[in-house]
């Protein structure tokens, strides 16, 4: 079952449980809390992603830099012999 359709659920329940007894702030209170929680995990997950891919795309444009300084170097060496 998707997340949404999960969360969606939970926060169904916990306002008809909220309704029926009569403590409706306090359940939307837990569904907010509920909600942040799984928002927060998500974002910690797309950031444990999207962190070694960022290391990588700038060791690219590192190598990219050091290969255009040496080339000119490494064929004006080679025309000199």
């Amino acid at each position: 079952m998707p997340v949404a359709a999960e969360l969606a659920r939970k926060l169904i329940h916990l306002i008809a449980s909220g309704e029926a007894t009569g403590r409706l702030p306090e359940m939307l209170a837990r569904a907010a809390d509920i909600h942040a929680r799984e928002a927060e995990r998500r974002a910690l997950f797309f950031t444990s992603l999207l962190e070694p891919a960022l290391i990588l795309t700038m060791g690219v444009i590192v190598m990219l830099i050091v290969l255009a300084v040496l080339l000119p170097i490494i064929e004006i060496n080679q025309l000199a012999r």
